[in-house]
């Protein structure tokens, strides 16, 4: 091996180098992000929950209104 292909060898492995720093680095990227949606989704689901409670509690008053209104009788 003369001193071209050591050279060579030496550049082919410094991109190696970078090539695997960048994928991790986009790697950890990616695992904050989606550490960060799931953090997203876990608060979106807590207000969905919240939403339906909601929506319950008030389609309950509305028919307990509604059968005020039926008991009145009115022509």
């Amino acid at each position: 091996m003369d001193l071209s292909e050591l050279e060579e060898l030496e550049a082919r492995i410094d991109r190696l180098l970078e090539r695997h720093e960048r994928i991790r680095r986009e790697k950890e990227m990616a695992e904050r992000q989606l550490q960060q949606k799931e953090s997203e989704s876990h608060q979106l689901r807590g207000q969905l929950r919240q939403y339906e409670r909601e929506r319950s509690e008030l389609r309950d008053r509305l028919e307990k209104i509604l059968g005020h209104l039926e008991r009145l009788d009115l022509p």
